[in-house]
């Protein structure tokens, strides 16, 4: 209970992989959401706000971690637990110590990213639709383009108007726009007609002949998921530890030299990166990502200090040999108690390296009784279960024997 980074609430199991999320998480979103509803200027509704903010980044993410942890067990390696958190998710998985299964494992969560947006757009292509590829561009406006009358249609809180039965736009009437801003303080990006102006427009619509490109729901919200699963694609292919391009760039560089340039290559870019995040987070006055710059600065220097710790047993140097020993003439330093983030990142490492304790004795008694079942009634006695079990009981192991 002493340790924020343990207070998480199991939600399912599926797949054998067990589901948590952190209380925080909870905290973080509900807050961004009341931050939006209760904004005096904010002509977005409610359950809009809710869906996209809760609902579809919960539903993305938690897919995108289920690819990491496939991505896993492709490899021979395992997963037991997704956890969902303010900062995004954490799979956390068993993988063989290689460069390419590493860099798999790291590459399937974007690659489900890759899948929702292909889906997406199928969707919106069926409806003579194309998703929007600028990911600055708001989605709750959703401005998506389509492609058979060549009209760019909006949801209900963006305005576009043409001349009916044309592609020819219509700029909004100057008198009636200025009094929307005037009236309700929105922005020129965000104009939506209040629900008792809505008789008022389509009457000057008729008359004019104008007629508003005003995109259907279904469109909007695949345009949104396209949107949202694009943004968090493009976040994690950043060449910055520990987002997945990070873990990707330092398996290239463990492939071409080895594990330990890898960690420092990928390590040395997350700290670069979370400084210009630093940064934007400050001049935005932006405090969630600043609570990701943090988070991916204390990951990168844990990740150098876990490579420093095994440069020899109990992290000790003996590059200055044995002579080092000898100082006795002076007091040792006072063990520095670690905070709460060490803590968390030493017990997680503790329950990893239990796990995969239990797992190998578990898989060696398994193919003590393979063996004996082989010496008994031969090879051709095993199961393909049992086959693939002694395949991937070889390819897991040898590397650590």
């Amino acid at each position: 209970m002493r340790d924020p980074m343990s207070w998480a609430i199991p939600v399912f199991r599926a797949f054998g992989i067990q589901v948590k999320v952190h209380i925080f998480f909870f905290v973080i979103t509900i807050g961004l959401f009341l931050r939006v509803v209760l904004d005096k200027h904010n002509p977005i509704w409610w359950v809009d706000v809710f869906l996209f903010t809760v609902v579809v980044l919960f539903g993305i993410i938690l897919l995108h971690e289920f690819g990491h942890a496939f991505g896993a067990r492709y490899v021979g390696g395992d997963s037991k637990e997704i956890l969902i958190w303010p900062l995004g998710g954490l799979a956390f998985v068993e993988v063989p110590h290689n460069w390419r299964a590493n860099f798999l494992v790291a590459a399937a969560g974007p690659g489900v990213n890759v899948l929702i947006c292909v889906a997406a757009a199928a969707g919106l292509g069926a409806g003579k639709f194309l998703p929007n590829l600028n990911p600055l561009s708001d989605p709750f406006v959703s401005r998506i383009h389509n492609f058979e009358n060549g009209r760019e249609y909006t949801s209900e809180y963006g305005l576009k108007l043409y001349k009916a039965g044309t592609a020819e736009p219509v700029p909004s009437p100057q008198d009636m726009l200025e009094r929307l801003m005037k009236d309700t303080g929105w922005s020129r990006e965000r104009v939506a007609f209040p629900r008792d102006f809505n008789a008022s427009v389509a009457e000057r619509e008729a008359l004019a002949g104008v007629e508003r490109a005003l995109a259907p729901g279904w469109a909007v919200w695949l345009n949104r998921i396209f949107w949202l699963s694009w943004v968090l694609l493009l976040f994690n292919l950043l060449p910055a530890y520990p987002l997945d391009g990070g873990q990707m760039m330092q398996s290239l560089v463990w492939a071409r030299t080895d594990y330990r340039r890898g960690v420092v290559v990928a390590s040395y870019s997350g700290f670069v990166v979370s400084v210009v995040f630093l940064v934007v987070s400050i001049a935005a006055n932006e405090a969630l990502f600043m609570g990701l710059a943090l988070f991916m600065l204390y990951s990168a220097s844990m990740k150098l200090y876990s490579l420093e710790m095994e440069d020899g047993p109990f992290g000790y140097d003996f590059s200055a040999g044995y002579t080092s020993l000898e100082r006795d003439d002076e007091p040792p330093p006072r063990p520095k108690k670690p905070g709460y983030f060490t803590r968390w990142w030493q017990a997680r490492k503790a329950r990893k390296l239990r796990r995969a304790a239990e797992r190998r004795a578990q898989d060696e008694e398994r193919k003590e009784l393979l063996l004996e079942k082989i010496a008994l009634s031969g090879l051709g006695s095993l199961t393909d279960d049992e086959r693939r079990f002694l395949e991937q009981f070889s390819s897991r192991y040898r590397h650590r024997s």
